[in-house]
């Protein structure tokens, strides 16, 4: 009975670990929460029709990659903000190597290693402000499946792609 509700919390931590969620921190003042990941779609506003803004520095929670923007929760909402307005990273969360376990990682072999929106070598890669993103040579990166001959990937908040001749699962 003890060891089974043990197994239980710990399987419970585990879950909680792994569903730990990337944040964008918002860059810029004024910026606007966009319906649609598009500058055209209407924006996020109060009942009255003003728009509202988060604060710059704000941490939002990040559900994905959508383009050039991201797709993130706001106060309940799932909204989009531009990628030039906000950036990607994770927030600090704190686990023991118990908790640890659930998840998985990649460690990057290479250099100048590229990051694919999509399983191909012929995709479009990751890119911030017209420039290829590149991990560094032994950084870990959260592994979120497998695609073929590439690693799915969760790096910096943006779902990619990594070839497998260049990380390797831990």
């Amino acid at each position: 009975m003890k060891k089974t509700f043990v197994t239980i919390v710990l399987a419970m931590l585990v879950a909680l670990s792994v569903a730990a969620a990337d944040y964008v921190t918002i860059t810029g003042t004024s910026v606007r929460l966009r319906m649609k990941p598009s500058l055209q779609s209407e924006t996020l506003t109060t009942s009255a029709g003003v728009n509202i803004h988060p604060k710059k520095g704000e941490k939002l929670e990040c559900l994905g990659d959508a383009g050039d923007f991201y797709k993130v929760k706001y106060k309940g909402k799932v909204v989009y903000v531009s990628k030039k307005f906000a950036v990607a990273d994770a927030a600090p969360v704190q686990t023991t190597a118990k908790q640890a376990d659930g998840q998985r990682f990649v460690v990057v072999t290479g250099t100048g290693v590229r990051l694919r929106l999509e399983p191909s070598l012929n995709a479009k890669t990751l890119q911030r402000g017209g420039v290829n993103v590149h991990p560094k040579k032994g950084e870990r990166i959260k592994l979120m499946g497998d695609a073929g001959d590439f690693y799915k990937v969760n790096y910096q908040g943006n779902y990619v792609y990594i070839h497998k001749d260049y990380a390797k699962a831990e």
